[in-house]
């Protein structure tokens, strides 16, 4: 008896809120070991917050920077949108490598395959049927691509849209760089996508459209090396003690650069914890102190 195009292009996911609660807290560990922090553009914290209200189902896309994506998503996802179930596609021929990731909501499409899109389709109106405040998060490039380039996503994001109808969307930019640390930085910004009704090729103006300007104007915030444009994304990630090389410590302090970047460090430090609740006259009277000494 011949398979239904389902069960031949897609591997359904097999969510466990115990196994993703351990495998967040194993991969929130990764990211603080490998990253010196992870940095969210003012203004982002309430486009995600938002995310966790609303009836009907979610849709997240992300650029595809790198292999960290879909970590930071989970990551995201569990911090800023905690009622909302994720649920991601990825490779099939993978997923059955690293079967654990079916318990944190991933499902398996062969890309290459033309049934995958009608497939994840009805799985997905299925699975929003049983869970109507699922998110849906997606990496619409389908394909690593350098943020110096303009998003170009497939229609698959803009067709599960227009037919999921999502009452709350957002686009999640993210960004990799060394700032002040031997460990490169992660920063994030999130932007929101109009719900309006539509259909796919409206979806689709609408999905280009705000990806492109996201990625564009967290690449402005990067450049500009500004830690005031940035807050930690939790008390978690906040910037740790910049771990220089020795022997490049001994160069900024024998070219007079030392006192500058540690000035910059106690910036940042600053920042962080006004984010957490510091009161902002303490940095004001700090600020005054300063411009005394100097």
């Amino acid at each position: 008896m011949a398979r239904s195009a389902r069960s031949v292009a897609l591997i359904p996911a097999e969510p466990s809120p115990r196994v993703a609660r351990v495998f967040a807290a194993m991969v929130a560990r990764k990211v603080r070991g490998a990253f010196h922090t992870v940095r969210l553009a003012q203004g982002s914290r309430e486009v995600l917050a938002s995310v966790d209200r609303g009836e009907r189902s979610a849709l997240v896309v992300l650029n595809h920077a790198s292999w960290w994506d879909p970590i930071l998503a989970l990551i995201i996802a569990r911090e800023f949108f905690p009622s909302r179930a994720p649920y991601g596609p990825m490779d099939r021929d993978e997923l059955q490598r690293f079967g654990i990731l079916k318990k944190v909501g991933i499902f398996g499409i062969d890309p290459d395959d033309a049934a995958s899109l009608e497939a994840m389709r009805a799985y997905l109106v299925e699975l929003a049927a049983r869970e109507p405040r699922c998110a849906l998060v997606l990496t619409p490039q389908g394909h690593f691509a350098d943020v110096r380039d303009d998003v170009i996503p497939r229609p698959g994001a803009a067709a599960m849209a227009a037919r999921l109808a999502p009452d709350r969307a957002v686009s999640i930019a993210f960004e990799y760089g060394f700032w002040v640390d031997q460990k490169p930085e992660i920063f994030v910004r999130a932007a929101s996508i109009d719900c309006a009704s539509g259909g796919t090729l409206a979806w689709q103006r609408r999905i280009t459209e705000v990806m492109r300007a996201n990625q564009s104007a967290l690449a402005t915030l990067v450049r500009a090396r500004e830690a005031a444009a940035f807050e930690p994304i939790s008390r978690a990630f906040a910037a740790k003690t910049t771990g220089t090389n020795p022997m490049y410590d001994l160069w900024l302090r024998l070219t007079g650069r030392r006192a500058a970047a540690e000035l910059g460090e106690a910036r940042e430090a600053r920042v962080a914890r006004v984010s957490e609740g510091s009161q902002v006259s303490n940095i004001r009277r700090e600020n005054a102190g300063e411009r005394a000494h100097r």
